[in-house]
Parts: C-alpha cells; sequence; structure tokens
C-alpha cells in the first residue's frame, strides 16, 4: 500500500505547512471524483480486475482524501487529528508492510497455521470491513470511529495478503 503510505505523509505536510491547495480537497468537485474512483476501483476489484493489494490501496486512498474533504470543514483549522491521523496510518501501513508482507513467503508452517486460525478468528469479512470504513466517513460526530475502522481495514488487508502470497505456488 505505497501509494497510501505516501498520500498520507504527503497530506500531513500539506496540513502542517498550511498548504493553499488544501481546501481544493473539500471541493464537492473533488468529493465526487474521490466517490466515483472509490466506486470504480472497488469494481474492480470485485471483479478480480486489478489485484487485491493495488485495490485496497486505491480504497484506502481515497477513502483518506474523503476523510479529509468531507470532516476538514466541520472542524476547526488547527484540528491536530488532520496532521496525527495520517502519520499514523503512514506508521502503521509501513510496520505492517515491512514485518508481514514482506516476508511472508518466509512464514514457517506454524505460522501460516496461526495466521489461518487468526483469520478465520475475525468475526468480518473484507467486505464488512470496507462497510464499515465507508459509514464511518459520513458520521463526523465519533471522531475517532474512522480511524479505528481505517485500522481494522489496515489489519485484514495484512491477513488477505499475507495468505495470498502464501498460498501461492
Amino acid at each position: 500500500m505505497i501509494i497510501f503510505i505516501l498520500c498520507n505523509l504527503l497530506l500531513a505536510l500539506l496540513v502542517k505547512t498550511g498548504n493553499s491547495y488544501l481546501p481544493l480537497l473539500s471541493t464537492p468537485v473533488a468529493l465526487g471524483l474521490c466517490i466515483a474512483a472509490m466506486i470504480m476501483i472497488m469494481l474492480l476489484g470485485y471483479l478480480k480486475k486489478i489485484s487485491t493489494m493495488n485495490w485496497h490501496d486505491g480504497f484506502a486512498t481515497l477513502g483518506l482524501l474523503i476523510w479529509f474533504g468531507w470532516w476538514k470543514p466541520q472542524f476547526n483549522d488547527d484540528t491536530p487529528m488532520f496532521f496525527v491521523f495520517p502519520i499514523y496510518y503512514a506508521l502503521l501501513t509501513s510496520l505492517v508492510t515491512l514485518a508481514l508482507i514482506s516476508k511472508s513467503q518466509n512464514f514457517d508452517a506454524d505460522s501460516v497455521h496461526y495466521l489461518r486460525y487468526l483469520e478465520k478468528l475475525t468475526r468480518f469479512d473484507m467486505n464488512l470491513v470496507m462497510g464499515m470504513v465507508l459509514v464511518s466517513l459520513l458520521i463526523t460526530r465519533h471522531y475517532a470511529l474512522y480511524p479505528m475502522t481505517m485500522t481494522y481495514f489496515v489489519l485484514r488487508h495484512t491477513m488477505i495478503v499475507c495468505l495470498e502470497a502464501v498460498n501461492r505456488p
């Protein structure tokens, strides 16, 4: 999810420096384009036209842009969440990518067994998690809901991609 990581870092930098281009992300045109692109990415992913890694990356990136564009006008300009949460997402995604996804082909049989067990233990499938992320974008009164659902999305993505890498011949 390299695009998601880079987009988070760029957003945090733009917010911290108070860049004049940030209000463009809150325009109805930008939000409409992001929503249309998200629908297209999800459709291509469900039809298996693009890899799981790429469509999850696109979903997460577009969700971040929609989150910022939709939520920013409803909060004060000095709200720290628009700087802190992107840094958190970038660190979390980088950590799981470097520590787990990049090394998943080297997992031993016990690790694969526990990963499959953990994947079965998690009650929500990826479709439900993505639905939760979409709903959390709409609920601006609970500012921690979107970060929690995105954290869960990143962790579910990690499990799915690791299992795909392990199951490849």
